[in-house]
């Protein structure tokens, strides 16, 4: 019998720094969705729906999910915005949009807050908090006829968006909650 010989590294993730390395992201059906060279948690995000902004020059990453339909959001008097969104490819809750129709193709992409969590199958802690101008008092500083229509635009759109997701959330806990009764059935 021939002598193996072999030159392999045996590593272990159990000591390495967590500021390095890659970061895994996942949806809340616990499909992979997203690595990343760093904690979305430390990007900035963006002042209009705080969604966390991935700047594609200099981040480094690779987001897995499909693209479906591009809307246009109104952003302000005479201001509009062009989202080609990013669906999960298993429940297809929106998880990401970007502002040009290739994927990685304009200067940012943005991730959905409360999309994508660390751990599968959990919420992200921001998943239920309130977006910029939705919450009760966004109302009450409006002041004069234009930015009241402005702000009721965003609330609109902001709804729509919160429903989205809402009802795809409930489709992927009930993927989830389907999958884990048929491995547990499957078992015994």
């Amino acid at each position: 019998m021939p002598k193996i010989i072999s030159n392999s590294i045996i590593s272990s993730s159990d000591h390495r720094d967590e500021q390095q390395g890659l970061h895994s992201y996942y949806c809340l059906c616990s499909e992979f969705i997203l690595v990343i060279d760093m904690e979305l948690g430390q990007l900035p995000r963006r002042e209009t729906d705080n969604s966390i902004i991935l700047t594609n020059a200099t981040r480094m990453y690779k987001l897995h999910a499909i693209q479906k339909e591009a809307k246009i959001v109104k952003r302000g008097e005479n201001l509009f915005e062009k989202q080609y969104r990013l669906h999960c490819p298993r429940c297809s809750l929106l998880i990401a949009y970007e502002t040009t129709k290739h994927l990685k193709g304009g200067p940012y992409t943005y991730i959905v807050q409360g999309a994508l969590n660390e751990i599968q199958g959990v919420p992200h802690e921001d998943w239920e908090q309130e977006l910029p101008g939705s919450g009760p008092a966004a109302g009450s500083e409006k002041t004069g006829g234009n930015e009241e229509e402005e702000g009721s635009a965003m609330e609109v759109e902001l709804q729509i968006r919160a429903d989205e997701n809402q009802s795809a959330a409930a489709q992927a806990r009930a993927f989830l909650a389907a999958s884990m009764a048929a491995s547990s059935s499957s078992s015994s």
